[in-house]
């Protein structure tokens, strides 16, 4: 992966500077471009080979799983060697579909290490459960499509507020996936959770939701100690700038508290 990364930089470097033109409405755009790219770099990087083999004349030449990549994003094999043609003869843009590359793979990797802390804590809240079950705390809808209608005066930020009764000693996690439609303005969002305490104190947490057309995950933990009393949960699904739209779907939704153990609990049988 190194190897990879240190090859688009220098894509970058040496094209950065040269004129920009725009890319025809008949090929793939470069955000398309850079997530299928971006597909194959994984690919390779789980090979454990350097370089991609996407310069071949004959269908039966390309490897299973590029066609399968290719196949994903709806996209022929034909389709996509008339895109790098046309990409490599406008360095300035590759350089800048590169740059998007080297974005995608980093918040994937951001949202793998997210996701084996997840693993963890789900581990640990299964000592949680022989004692008690985790508790579900969301009773709004699971699924919201985004922008709503204008004549339904809804805030697009898609806004919530929970009551608790005096919750202590747990985990708080948000959590809802979300898929970008073509259409929208927003590169990215937040999921935001506020959790209000009986003194009056509240702790902010938030989550960064990057723009992709596959489904990313957002996943929000928030630990609530035995001294403090949790009474009230709020916060924002899609939190952004208002001034913009997005096209784009949250679902799955789920709010939870899950009880930790002390360490005498943990040796109950």
């Amino acid at each position: 992966m190194l190897k990879i990364f240190m090859y688009i930089s220098l894509v970058v470097l040496l094209f950065s500077c040269s004129t920009r033109p725009s890319v025809p409405r008949d090929l793939p755009q470069e955000e398309l471009m850079a997530e299928v790219l971006a597909d194959m770099y994984q690919v390779e990087s789980l090979l454990g080979q350097t370089r991609l083999s996407y310069n071949s004349s004959k269908e039966d030449k390309v490897s299973g799983y590029y066609r399968f990549i290719l196949d994903q994003h709806q996209m022929t094999k034909a389709e996509f060697d008339t895109a790098m043609s046309w990409y490599s003869a406008h360095p300035t843009v590759l350089s800048d579909v590169y740059e998007e590359v080297v974005e995608i793979l980093s918040r994937r990797d951001a949202e793998l290490k997210n996701e084996v802390n997840r693993q963890k804590e789900d581990a640990q809240a299964q000592k949680a459960n022989k004692l008690a079950g985790r508790m579900s705390l969301w009773e709004d809808s699971t699924k919201f499509n985004l922008p709503f209608e204008a004549n339904d005066s809804l805030d697009n930020r898609i806004p919530f507020h929970v009551k608790v009764d005096s919750l202590k000693g747990g985990i708080i996690r948000l959590y809802a996936g979300y898929t970008f439609k073509e259409g929208g303005f927003l590169d990215s969002a937040q999921i935001k959770l506020l959790a209000c305490y009986a003194d009056s104190t509240i702790d902010t947490v938030s989550y960064q939701i990057h723009k992709s057309f596959k489904r990313v995950n957002g996943n929000l933990s928030h630990q609530i100690g035995q001294a403090k009393s949790l009474i009230e949960l709020k916060g924002y699904l899609f939190d952004h700038d208002t001034s913009k739209y997005s096209t784009v779907s949250v679902e799955d939704v789920k709010l939870t508290f899950i009880p930790t153990l002390r360490a005498e609990e943990l040796m109950i049988d």
